[in-house]
């Protein structure tokens, strides 16, 4: 049905008479004698419901599309009918639609349910979801990763965020329904991923200098492969020499390094980032130019050119 044919439609209990595995249904009513709410707050939700599809896809491409927009003034409410559309990955068919109704609804109780707020718990919750629907049965589901569950938990939050405390929020598919609760608060759903840390000593590495350290920060912005950091340098070691003019480094020199790092997990073992500081600089290994007393593999190299030159 067309978005246009809204004033047709008498009421929201008619929605849910004709509602398939794709669709859903969110209404958002006005408590007490708030005004009905606008369009953008449910926006949001809209917003929510198709970054939490997204997330357990996998591979298969999923959009929402608005079906209907319904205003009942006498409830002060507004319901929104939306429609997922799923293609690719394979043959699509209801099972997949039921999963997505069915894991979002497991996102929502999990957040507004869970006393310790673990994200292992929410995806055993969905492990055990895709393997109670027929999507299993010739291929392993594609469970979505914890960063990919935090995106769709912070959408939620910020729906959340932008709704007066006096609303009341009620999604409902084909697969269940489920009641927002929009006390429920998760500050920061980043600080979700951080679960375990590990933390490796004196491990020796090099890296190149993108920005020496010359505001004397103790903060240096290296390269090692193709990641990028800042790392800590500690007091005592040889950059010493450079804040006192000593050492002369430059950009594209490369440092051989002691170093403590710390690389933070969340709970599926996922790499979320790691954090280096520098114990001891063990050389600075420099492209050839000048000569310097604290560049021995630079006068290495220069030997070894010069044993290689042809005796004329």
């Amino acid at each position: 049905m067309a978005a246009d044919q809204n004033q047709e439609r008498p009421g929201f209990s008619d929605l849910l008479a004709e509602l398939g595995d794709g669709d859903v249904i969110v209404e958002v009513t006005a408590g007490g004698a708030r005004r009905t709410p606008h369009l953008g707050q449910v926006q949001l939700l809209q917003d929510a419901i198709a970054t939490s599809y997204r997330a357990l896809a996998g591979s298969a491409q999923v959009e929402l599309e608005t079906m209907a927009v319904v205003e009942q003034t006498s409830k002060r409410s507004l319901s929104l009918w939306l429609r997922a559309q799923a293609r690719g990955a394979g043959d699509v068919d209801a099972s997949l639609l039921q999963f997505l109704a069915r894991g979002m609804l497991a996102i929502i109780a999990w957040m507004d349910g869970s006393a310790t707020l673990q994200l292992a718990d929410l995806q055993q919750a969905i492990r055990v979801l895709a393997w109670g629907t027929s999507i299993t049965t010739t291929a392993h589901p594609v469970l979505p990763s914890s960063s990919e569950l935090v995106s769709a938990i912070a959408a939620w939050q910020k729906a959340k965020d932008a709704l007066a405390g006096g609303n009341s929020v009620r999604i409902v598919t084909n697969n269940g329904s489920v009641d927002l609760d929009l006390s429920k608060k998760i500050a920061d759903p980043r600080t979700l991923l951080l679960a375990r840390k590990l933390v490796n000593h004196s491990a020796d590495m090099i890296f190149v200098v993108e920005m020496p350290d010359y505001q004397a920060t103790g903060q240096w912005q290296l390269k090692h492969g193709e990641t990028r950091t800042t790392a800590v340098a500690e007091s005592g070691t040889l950059l010493d020499k450079f804040y006192r003019r000593e050492l002369d480094i430059r950009p594209c020199d490369a440092l051989r390094c002691k170093v403590d790092f710390e690389t933070s997990y969340g709970p599926d073992h996922e790499v979320l980032a790691e954090r280096y500081r520098i114990v001891e600089v063990l050389e600075v290994l420099a492209p050839t130019r000048g000569e310097s007393a604290d560049r021995p593999a630079v006068e290495r190299a220069r030997e070894a050119a010069q044993e290689l030159e042809p005796a004329s």
